[in-house]
């Protein structure tokens, strides 16, 4: 049955007017847009650009791999309609949908049904039917129920889009200048930083600064909340006073309607200068806000936390395991493997969910936790290929695949993997530490312990377990006394490592009794501890002597009597 324009132009203006269609005035445009072109005959022309263009103030250069947002809008526009029909619009004679995959809209009309009246004389119903008649159309409707429940368990399964992070959204806006000299570096600094950002496979990146718009007036938050439902908004400048250039970056918390972070850089003119200043910048706001420690994903990890285990979505359980890898309390391993299994289980994906289940099955070998090791560096290996096909561009899926070969002692195709990480996201604090912890263990502590400074400086707000490889090496210098310094700056209380290294340190300074106290309380953690140490070095790949020099300070603090 054809469905005539007028009659598509009257479903289209009952949506749009009825009060219980949520969608915000640009993704009426948007509908409207898409509407529009269909009905003109150019619904094949109805690309992401186009509508970029058109809606969302975009110029020709507008590339939907960097600046998401028409694959954002449309999915919540999606939801929109969706809840519109299935509560006031579900007796609609035409529902309106815009299937995945593409942004052209489809029509389709809806027969209803009126049911018969039992009054109506014409109608005979025996008693017995009668009766019988209310269960039958119960239970139909809880099978019909049920079934709907599963398709659309189904669909959010298998349906998700790979390419939209899961976490905040983060509105990048244009870094003003009141002086035309400086506004190409103005330009520079927010194009870059925009770069850099959308690297964060986790954030919503809206370059709204790349937008004509946006540079002409002054943004109001609560716009931008409504208009594009971001949380954060991160704003700069460019002001030269006399001889000298300000630079400064601020993050808007939208939410609260404050300043969360501000950072400021004075420098001279030079061209030297005031680049090395912008780099400077980049580093900051990428090493400090994003990034699975950095500001703008603390809150939703806080809120992970209080979520009860049952309630957790895919998205939680992430957080989740970055929370325990602040610490990494073993005593939480079991939970947190659970919940990303089941992550997996409900989005098959999600390539960060993926990733970090690669990690969590290495930990049962790194950790002494139990399992037969071939099985569980099959699963290992397994879910890190996952993490890569699901998302090529996934940093952490690269740096899984890097752990899992440096566990088997394939120091080349470690390096391989982990450069392809560093390449992917050369600002991911997390990223640098795994690799260079490893690098510097494999066969380079020069360059390896470069790389994991750099991760502790780009976040001043990092697990403590950065600080781990600069113990091994200044106990492999025998600077006792500067990694006993170092190991004081390690807060992680529930992890044996921690207390196998102030023993072995305590002892070659010659304290034995905190060694004998760190001794006590790493056979709590880890009773085999005597007979599982030299596989559980083998794994960190360390050379010969320095497994037998770290034994021998163990045995001395009393782990062999």
């Amino acid at each position: 049955m054809t469905i005539s324009e007028q009659d598509i132009r009257e479903q289209l203006s009952r949506l749009l007017k009825h009060p219980d269609f949520a969608a915000t005035p640009q993704r009426r445009a948007f509908l409207t847009y898409v509407v529009d072109e269909y009905l003109a005959g150019r619904a094949d022309q109805i690309k992401g650009v186009s509508i970029a263009m058109s809606v969302f103030d975009r110029d020709a250069s507008f590339d939907q791999q960097v600046d998401p947002v028409v694959r954002l809008e449309a999915r919540r526009l999606r939801q929109d309609i969706d809840g519109y029909y299935a509560g006031p619009g579900r007796n609609d004679p035409i529902r309106l949908s815009i299937p995945k995959g593409g942004y052209a809209p489809r029509f389709e009309r809806v027969e209803i049904v009126e049911p018969h009246s039992q009054d109506d004389p014409n109608t005979s119903v025996e008693p017995k039917q009668r009766f019988r008649w209310p269960y039958l159309v119960a239970g139909f409707g809880l099978l019909l129920g049920l079934i709907w429940f599963a398709v659309v368990q189904i669909t959010m399964a298998i349906g998700r889009d790979p390419e939209l992070p899961n976490g905040p959204v983060i509105a990048v806006l244009p870094f003003t200048s009141p002086d035309d000299a400086q506004e190409t570096l103005a330009d520079g600094i927010t194009q870059q930083l925009t770069t850099e950002l959308v690297r964060f496979r986790d954030l919503w990146i809206l370059p709204l600064g790349t937008v004509s718009r946006y540079r002409q007036q002054e943004m109001d938050p609560q716009q931008l909340r409504d208009e594009f439902g971001a949380d954060f908004a991160l704003e700069g400048s460019v002001l030269e006073t006399g001889d000298q250039v300000t630079l400064s970056a601020r993050l808007i918390d939208l939410n609260e309607g404050r300043y969360s972070w501000v950072r400021s850089y004075t420098v001279g003119p030079s061209p030297g200068e005031i680049y090395a200043a912008q780099d400077q910048i980049v580093r900051d706001v990428t090493g400090q806000l994003a990034g699975k420690y950095g500001l703008l994903t603390q809150d939703a990890m806080q809120t992970a936390a209080r979520t009860p285990p049952g309630n957790r979505d895919a998205y939680d359980c992430v957080l989740d395991y970055y929370s325990y890898q602040i610490t990494i309390n073993l005593e939480r391993h079991g939970d947190v493997l659970a919940c990303i299994q089941n992550a997996v289980k409900q989005d098959p994906g999600y390539a960060e969910a993926w990733a970090v289940l690669s990690n969590l099955y290495l930990q049962q070998i790194r950790f002494n936790l139990g399992g037969d090791r071939a099985e569980i560096l099959a699963s290992a290996d397994m879910a890190a290929r996952k993490a890569i096909q699901a998302d090529p561009n996934l940093a952490a899926g690269h740096l899984m695949l890097a752990n899992m070969r440096f566990v088997t002692g394939d120091i080349e195709g470690f390096k391989q993997a982990g450069q392809a990480a560093v390449a992917l996201n050369p600002n991911d604090a997390a990223v640098l530490a795994h690799y260079g912890m490893r690098l510097a263990f494999g066969d380079d502590w020069v360059e390896g312990l470069a790389i994991v400074d750099r991760a502790i400086a780009l976040n001043p707000v990092h697990p403590h377990w950065y600080h781990f490889p600069r113990v091994f090496y200044l106990f492999d210098q025998g600077e006792y006394e500067e990694a006993l310094n170092v190991l004081d700056r390690i807060d992680m209380p529930g992890f044996f490592w921690t207390h196998l290294w102030r023993a072995a340190l305590s002892v070659e300074a010659g304290d034995q009794q905190q060694a004998k106290a760190a001794l006590d309380r790493l056979l709590e953690l880890q009773p085999d501890i005597a007979a599982k140490a030299p596989d559980i070095f083998s794994i960190w790949q360390l050379d010969e002597p320095f497994k037998r020099k770290l034994m021998d300070s163990l045995n001395s603090a009393g782990l062999g009597s």
